[in-house]
């Protein structure tokens, strides 16, 4: 009797502790992913939304970097304008919030901060911003050893290929 209780609880433990492993590098395996990525440029800033997979239950940093072209006038004290073009990087921070087994997000840049010095012919004028044609965007989701960033060419709608990479 004492012979066959000791095999069974010796059973019960190995079979605890395999499914134990198995759980645990399921997770592990898995890794964070995006699932949905949405894109839009709404004239002077770029969003991003979507869902992101993760172990990790608590909220993660998200932060999006848009390159573009910034176009717009410089009005001068006689309201004369004079068109300008600038590059520029700008940035968004958010975090994610979590939906079921996913965490979603939205992200959005700040609009262009452009100095008058920068662009416009004398002291006294003013920048108007009219546009910027984004050409790239990074977005990195999660945090270190557990992130997900991507980089992908900055269209409107559902991006499907966002050329992600598992940051670990």
């Amino acid at each position: 009797m004492r012979t066959l209780i000791v095999t069974m609880t010796t059973l019960a433990l190995v079979g605890a502790l395999a499914s134990t492993l198995a759980a645990a590098s399921e997770s592990a395996g898995a890794g964070p992913r995006l699932t949905d990525l949405e894109v839009f440029r709404d004239g002077l800033t770029f969003v991003a939304s979507g869902s992101f997979a993760s172990v990790d239950a608590e909220p993660a940093p998200v932060l999006v970097k848009a390159r573009g072209l910034v176009t717009g006038s410089c009005v001068g004290p006689d309201q004369a304008t004079q068109p300008f073009a600038l590059p520029m990087m700008l940035k968004g921070t958010a975090v994610t919030r979590k939906a079921g087994r996913e965490a979603t997000f939205f992200v959005r840049t700040s609009p262009p901060e452009v100095a008058a010095a920068e662009v416009c012919p004398a002291a006294g004028w003013r920048v108007s911003p009219t546009e910027i044609e984004f050409t790239a965007v990074k977005l990195q989701v999660g945090r270190a050893g557990a992130r997900v960033l991507c980089q992908f060419p900055a269209v409107d709608g559902r991006v499907d290929d966002p050329g992600c990479q598992i940051d670990r």
